[in-house]
């Protein structure tokens, strides 16, 4: 009998999350696992470097609204090429890494798979890497994910 696992896989809908949601799928050959498929809209502290500065809520709504739609899709097509696994969709407006921890915790995740972008520069040294926080913050493990697409 496999092993339940609650499997977070935070995604921004670029080419490498979606790799890195295969890669998270693939282990459903080891556990009888589900999943949670997590966006967070940019808000909060970080709202000065994001597409989203000075945006009424009225317009960040509308953008959440628009990131579970998609994120939907993609939860479908998760169903669809794996019958019978259990995927939940969900956005949340925030700083992304201190909201992928926080709903780790609440709802009690196991694992978080995220992938890495490779963020350098001025952008990584201002905005810091998503993935390096949510390691050194998660209270669950995490498996970091370097994509191979190029």
């Amino acid at each position: 009998m496999k092993k339940r696992m609650k499997i977070l896989v935070p995604l921004d809908f670029s080419k490498y999350s979606l790799e890195t949601l295969g890669f998270a799928l693939g282990l459903r050959d080891h556990f009888d696992a589900s999943y949670h498929l997590l966006y967070v809209v940019v808000d909060g502290e970080i709202e000065y470097f994001s597409p989203l500065a000075g945006v009424p809520r009225d317009e960040q709504r509308r953008k959440m609204d628009e990131a579970l739609h998609q994120l939907e899709q993609e939860a479908a097509r998760v169903r669809e090429s794996a019958p019978g696994v259990r995927v939940e969709a969900v956005v949340l407006a925030g700083i992304p890494y201190k909201e992928i921890c926080r709903y780790a915790d609440k709802e009690s995740m196991d694992l978080i798979v995220i992938g890495t972008h490779g963020r350098t520069g001025l952008s990584h040294l201002l905005i810091g890497s998503t993935t390096e926080r949510v390691v050194q913050q998660a209270s669950c493990p995490v498996l970091s994910i370097k994509p191979s697409i190029l």
